[in-house]
């Protein structure tokens, strides 16, 4: 892992691991597809985004991370996540939901951007 990685991971997250973590960490990075199912608040988020902090390059300029979340709250949730992860790094995000002007997020786009979180509406809603 890259030690600005590290830094922001065991300042939020590696001494108070959470099982989920743990088990799935290792297989994300290994760049195996996962599906994890646990509790709220048991550390799925840290789960999936420490190991995408850790891939990004920031010295590419271009989005190389997108996460799709079904709702406004949790995309902003992830959005703080990343900063708390990230914290240590250069990373640039940005969050895009309905109830903004589109102009806006391409004006966004248009400036440095890694990771782009955005509201999925699934048509089973």
């Amino acid at each position: 892992m890259k030690e600005a990685s590290v830094k922001g991971i065991i300042r939020k997250v590696l001494l108070n691991s959470s099982p989920v973590q743990e088990e799935s960490i290792p297989i994300i990075q290994s760049g195996s597809d996962i599906i994890a199912r646990s509790k709220n608040g048991t550390g799925k988020t840290g789960a999936f985004l420490i190991p995408t902090i850790d891939k990004i390059d920031v010295k590419k300029k271009k989005i190389q991370a997108m996460v799709l979340v079904p709702t406004r709250e949790l995309a902003l949730q992830t959005e703080r996540v990343i900063q708390e992860l990230g914290h240590f790094t250069e990373i640039k995000t940005m969050v895009s939901t309905g109830g903004t002007s589109v102009k806006d997020d391409i004006l966004r786009l248009e400036q440095t951007v890694h990771i782009s979180k955005g509201l999925f509406l699934s048509p089973f809603i």
